[in-house]
């Protein structure tokens, strides 16, 4: 950072030999934990699974032009919804673009290959922050590199998670910005690198930020670089990142308007953990996701962090601001108003500690400063030992420690001393150096791919896999999809067997969307029609009926490995104006009726009595015979059934009408008495169940002739581009022309070629009106905030240019 020390000679070696130790201890872990791509058990934790893997799935598609969409839009998911700002937050990483070397059904490995890529840039990127905070032995800061990216907080939280582990590569990267601009040096090569993270990932990127701007603070006061000097490295600084995020913000900005207009999640409740399980996340071989921070750096790099502040060979300032760091940092992790800046200004639902590896950086770079220049002295390391002494008795009884932690932290401390002493001592002879390099790199390795391997089988009790890997059954599906797809005339839907994005892993298009960005329009007009769905509305699921089919013009569906043919609808349809003060449905049959623009369901009066069963409710009602029954009970988790039909799931487990909501069952058809039974088997309510609209008789005749007048008055041709939609219709056509697609922000509409204007909604679907006898409809997708990004993006970019032209031509004239 400063120029009080010259730059290493051979940085490349720490670094290269810091992402190989990490990459080989991560795979080596996978070995012998028997995850994918090594063994049978799956390493799709949580979200990676069911919402990662499909974005990479439908990257690949968008890059190789096999995907309905491309970078603005996605037809596939969700009936049709914005895609840019998902990329932003999933897959803006510029290593995501590796997927396209790898064959299609190899996805999970492209994303593993892609994670352990991560993780070594994190090691070769923290090493190279060290050899620049201050020369040093290059094998002992690859061993704290290493250390780093394979952090507890890197393998119990980010492992799962690909696109925060860009945030674990930030830090060291946002650090050397802020060295290269005390030092005068690239200028440019910095605004790249704030722009590049805060594309990747900006959530990870914005604690990084605020982790190295600390860390900046703290090289600014401690250099020796006049305060002359300092204060231009600061101005430096504050151009580079101003210029950085101005830069990132054609993806930026509609991201966040995405993320203003998604559905929205409650904000979790912080509760600190006991301080006993907090420093417990120090030592080796403990898991806690959830529980707490993951803050294990490798006792190498916990002793030495613990040597500093007793080490008299390091300024005394330089001791003081570091050690005061890594205490408010880590003290900032338990008190609410600090933890929610951390995150936002908010408490997030899942994991508290999000931000953790910002204090494992801090102690990693820490410990270097107490390392680099000689190896301390006895009386730091006895210092040191007694702080680690003492936070292994206080942690001891800890849930969150494992069988063998303790006596792992007890041998590698033991070890690390006697090479220290050795150093300190003995000199440095090039014997000692190898001797000391070859048991430093091999513990630490060890240790580290040890304490993986128990991580990721603690955390796989708690948090077990949510998704299979790609297999056979998954080259089936998308096989027959293939050939039964007639889209943009009808969609093709693949269900939600498999993950929620299932039209994105496997092909297709349907409702099935789980992204943290699903409008909360979209969520509203899917919870009035009936759908089901969960993570407080983020993730949308298959509803299996033949109205909403006809509604969204589902023409073809895959259902236990069939796929199912209908006739319906095409995408546009040509409906009258609806007339003004119309009333709002009051019921999910009534909301399907208004789109289908027919009445099809007998909605009937219905009676309750509780059974001698506990948590058994029936209700009773007269349908028409042959009708068939459905049932929406959004609220309720349990089951259902008919007149001696088959339990159906009412699928609320969490929270209904909060995290998760039931979809609309069938229940089978109306017998010969006229008398429709519903039986409901609760297990958990969000409220009783309602006196009305709860049950619908579907008149199947009613929706064959609904469907046959939309297909009459419909469009004769519908074409698609990337993020447009042209609809050619019968001459003369007037009233409304609805699109079977989500009304969300972005749309410009125009009829015949005339002037784009945004479009009307019709029940959350796209309307435009035709102001008399039409032809054409043309609609075209822009992400909200993309123009203000370009225009941002662009004069950040023409102002950088500059400066690098004028820092240039300056050198030239020198």
């Amino acid at each position: 950072m400063q120029s009080d020390h010259p730059p290493p000679k051979v940085p490349a070696a720490a670094s290269l030999l810091a992402g190989a130790l990490a990459a080989l201890g991560f795979v080596v872990a996978g070995m012998f934990r028997g995850t994918y791509p090594f063994g049978d058990l799956s390493r799709s934790t949580n979200d990676l699974g069911a919402q990662y893997v499909p974005f990479y799935a439908h990257l690949w598609d968008v890059l190789t032009g096999n995907a309905q969409g491309d970078l603005l839009f996605n037809w596939q998911s969700g009936f049709g919804v914005g895609f840019l700002a998902d990329f932003g937050v999933v897959l803006g990483s510029p290593l995501s673009f590796l997927v396209v070397l790898f064959p299609r059904d190899d996805i999970d490995l492209a994303v593993f290959v892609i994670t352990t890529l991560k993780l070594a840039l994190a090691a070769a990127a923290m090493a190279a922050l060290l050899r620049r905070l201050r020369p040093g032995p290059w094998w002992l800061a690859a061993a704290l590199g290493a250390s780093y990216g394979l952090c507890g907080w890197a393998i119990d939280d980010g492992a799962y998670v690909p696109m925060w582990l860009d945030g674990l590569i930030a830090v060291p990267m946002f650090c050397l910005v802020g060295e290269w601009a005390l030092r005068g040096k690239h200028r440019t090569l910095g605004v790249l690198v704030i722009a590049v993270f805060w594309i990747s990932n900006f959530y990870t990127a914005y604690m990084a930020a605020i982790a190295a701007a600390l860390v900046f603070l703290v090289r600014v006061l401690t250099s020796e670089i006049a305060w002359r000097g300092r204060l231009y490295g600061v101005l430096r600084y504050a151009l580079v990142w101003v210029l950085g995020l101005a830069l990132s913000t054609p993806v930026l900005i509609p991201v966040f308007q995405a993320n203003s207009l998604a559905a929205p999640s409650p904000s979790g409740t912080f509760t600190p953990v006991p301080l006993e399980n907090f420093f417990s996340r120090l030592l080796p071989l403990s898991e806690g996701v959830g529980r707490g921070a993951g803050l294990y750096v490798g006792t190498a790099a916990l002793l030495l962090a613990a040597t500093l502040p007793f080490n008299g060979s390091v300024k005394a300032v330089t001791r003081i601001a570091w050690t005061l760091l890594a205490v408010l940092v880590g003290a900032s992790f338990l008190w609410q108003p600090t933890h929610e800046v951390w995150h936002g200004f908010d408490s997030p639902n899942g994991s508290q500690y999000r931000q953790g590896f910002v204090l494992c950086a801090i102690l990693v770079m820490a410990a270097w400063l107490s390392v680099a220049d000689r190896a301390p002295s006895w009386i730091a390391l006895t210092g040191g030992a007694a702080l680690v002494a003492t936070l292994a008795i206080c942690t001891q009884h800890s849930p969150l420690l494992t069988n063998g932690s303790i006596i792992v932290l007890s041998c590698s401390a033991a070890l690390m001393l006697l090479v220290l002493l050795a150093l300190r001592y003995v000199g440095r002879p090039r014997l000692v150096a190898l001797v000391a390099a070859a048991l430093v790199l091999g513990a630490v390795g060890v240790e580290l791919t040890w304490t993986a391997v128990v991580v990721d089988e603690q955390r796989s009790k708690v948090l077990p896999a949510s998704a299979r890997p790609w297999g056979t059954e998954h080259s089936e599906a998308a096989d027959k999809l293939r050939e039964t797809t007639g889209w943009p005339q009808y969609r093709t839907d693949p269900g939600t067997t498999f993950t929620p994005n299932d039209p994105m892993l496997v092909g297709g298009q349907g409702t099935g969307y789980y992204s943290s960005l699903l409008p909360a329009s979209l969520n509203r007009t899917l919870t009035e029609l009936g759908f089901g769905w969960a993570g407080y509305g983020r993730a949308s699921f298959r509803l299996e009926n033949p109205v909403t089919d006809a509604i969204f013009s589902i023409g073809a569906t895959l259902e236990d490995g069939a796929v199912q043919r209908t006739e319906v609808p095409p995408l546009v349809t040509v409906r009258p104006k609806p007339a003004d003060g119309a009333p709002q449905p009051d019921s999910a049959f009534a909301y399907q009726e208004r789109l289908l623009g027919a009445k099809v369901y007998e909605v009937p009066e219905y009676k309750g009595r509780r059974t001698d069963r506990p948590g058994v409710v029936t209700l009773t009602a007269r349908c028409p015979v042959g009708s068939t029954i459905y049932l929406t009970l959004p609220r309720i988790s349990g089951e259902a059934r008919g007149p001696d039909g088959e339990w159906q799931r009412l699928a609320a487990p969490r929270r209904p009408g909060i995290n998760t909501s039931s979809a609309m069952v069938e229940l089978g058809p109306t017998p010969a008495s006229g008398v429709a039974v519903a039986e409901i088997r609760i297990i958990t309510s969000a409220g009783p169940i309602p006196l009305t609209g709860a049950m619908g008789c579907l008149d199947e005749a009613k929706l064959k002739a609904a469907v046959a007048a939309l297909r009459t008055a419909g469009a004769t041709a519908v074409k698609t581009g990337g993020h447009s939609i042209e609809a050619t219709l019968k001459p003369g056509s007037t009233g409304l022309a609805v699109v079977a697609v989500p009304r969300v922000d972005g749309w410009r509409c125009s009829v015949d070629d005339g002037k784009a204007q945004e479009p009307n909604e019709f029940g959350g679907l796209l309307a435009v009106e035709l102001p008399g006898p039409s032809q054409k409809v043309s609609c075209s997708f822009r992400p909200p905030g993309l123009e203000l990004g370009l225009a941002a993006g662009a004069s950040a970019l023409l102002i950088t240019l500059g400066l690098f032209l004028l820092g240039r031509r300056r050198r030239s004239a020198s």
